[in-house]
């Protein structure tokens, strides 16, 4: 029995040392088969480090060289930042300079404004001066030689001049408007027979044609505008037949509007000078002149010898000028029109009403349908002003109508209602004959 076990434990161990042996012998192929694995991944991380390697030289020399690429770029623009320090340096020398010269400009231009001033100042002193000084002789010689004396055939009604290279000449309305005959005489003592262009009553303005085979040179119309009280200015024309004469004044005020007997008739009359160089019969149609020698109205009226002296009119060279070139362009001129009946403000108007100047002019009635109608215009309204230019009076009113409008023009009026300032736009229209 003890044999049996001992027996049995013996080929236990002999079992057991073969499993052992066999373990041991396959443990030690796994390490062998291991390290030859660890070799080979050794082998080929060494060749992949050798490869990277190679790989970073080749990177680290072309990164080198591009380093010092940049850095040969750097050092060229650092170069041309320094030219360019340089120049800005030199920028702003110049403009320094420039800043100097800018004063400098400036500093003329003021002494140049200073001159400019003094210059007009003494062109304006000069022409003062001229048109203080009056060589009547030379006004006449420029004008007389185009001045006309008009004839009904038998004897002198009036005078006229030139109007211009195409054969009309102008004279007052009131002077031919009675005339079967009508007869211009030069002062070389050419006579030319003239026939009636066109008229107009409301401004006493005829426009005549005639033969013009005449050598005479027309006188500049000048502008009126800028006429001054104390103008000296000459009249030439033929009072009582006495062709040729000359007569002397001043300019006694401009824009004058008033009511002048033709034939027993009144009519008014705006855009008128008064002046003060003697009118008489004859002498109606002639031109005022200035001391240029330049037509600045028409003569046609004086006051009556019964009531003074000393007061004459002639429509200005602006309005009759404008009146004129209508007649030869179209054969009529339209006067413009507001359909109003207007009337300057008296002081007993001013102090009822409340006032604080007499300067407007009343509206006293408002034609049906007329253009102040259609605009809103009522009566008692007072005009203050027409296109924004104040109306101080009735003659600035109608002035300013017969010189700068046309019927169909806009005018914006300003007016006074009761307390209150309004604006009504209205259009111009036509007077009725």
């Amino acid at each position: 029995m003890g044999n049996k076990i001992l027996m049995g434990v013996l080929i236990l161990l002999v079992i057991l040392s073969g499993s052992v042996s066999y373990y041991s012998y396959t443990v030690s192929r796994q390490v062998e088969i291991v390290s030859e694995q660890l070799a080979r991944l050794n082998s080929e991380q060494a060749e992949r480090i050798d490869t990277l390697s190679g790989e970073l030289t080749v990177q680290k020399t072309e990164i080198l060289s591009e380093v010092g690429e940049l850095e040969s770029g750097i050092n060229q623009n650092l170069g041309k930042i320094g030219g360019l320090e340089s120049k800005i340096d030199g920028i702003e020398e110049n403009r320094l300079q420039i800043d100097g010269l800018e004063g400098e400009i400036s500093r003329s231009q003021d002494r140049t404004r200073l001159l400019e001033d003094e210059i007009k100042e003494t062109a304006e002193l000069s022409k003062s001066l001229s048109g203080a000084v009056l060589d009547a002789n030379l006004a006449f010689e420029i004008v007389n030689q185009a001045t006309v004396s008009i004839s009904d055939g038998t004897q002198t009604i009036g005078s006229g001049f030139v109007y211009d290279n195409e054969g009309h000449a102008v004279t007052a309305q009131h002077v031919v408007a009675n005339l079967s005959e009508i007869y211009l005489v030069f002062p070389d003592g050419q006579v030319r027979a003239a026939s009636i262009t066109g008229t107009d009553a409301f401004s006493d303005v005829a426009v005549l044609e005639f033969d013009n085979e005449i050598e005479v040179t027309p006188p500049v119309i000048a502008d009126s505008s800028g006429l001054k009280v104390g103008e000296p200015v000459v009249v030439v024309g033929s009072p009582f037949s006495l062709h040729e004469s000359l007569t002397s004044g001043i300019v006694s005020q401009t824009n004058r509007f008033t009511d002048i007997e033709y034939n027993s008739q009144t009519r008014w009359v705006a855009n008128l000078i008064q002046f003060d160089a003697a009118v008489n019969f004859g002498n109606s149609g002639g031109p005022l002149v200035n001391a240029a020698g330049e037509i600045i109205g028409l003569v046609i009226a004086r006051i009556s010898p019964l009531e003074g002296d000393g007061v004459y009119y002639a429509v200005s060279a602006n309005k009759f000028r404008r009146v004129a070139d209508a007649i030869i362009a179209e054969g009529s001129f339209d006067y413009p029109w507001f359909g109003v009946a207007i009337s300057d403000l008296t002081p007993q108007m001013v102090s009822e009403m409340n006032l604080e100047t007499i300067d407007g002019t009343l509206v006293a009635s408002v034609m049906e349908d007329g253009p102040a109608d259609v605009a809103g215009v009522q009566v008692n309204d007072i005009i203050l002003s027409v296109d924004g230019i104040p109306i101080a009076s009735v003659a600035d009113l109608v002035s300013y109508l017969g010189e700068m409008k046309t019927p169909g023009d806009q005018a914006t009026l300003g007016i006074r209602r009761d307390t209150t300032e309004i604006e009504l736009s209205l259009e111009i229209g036509k007077r009725p004959d």
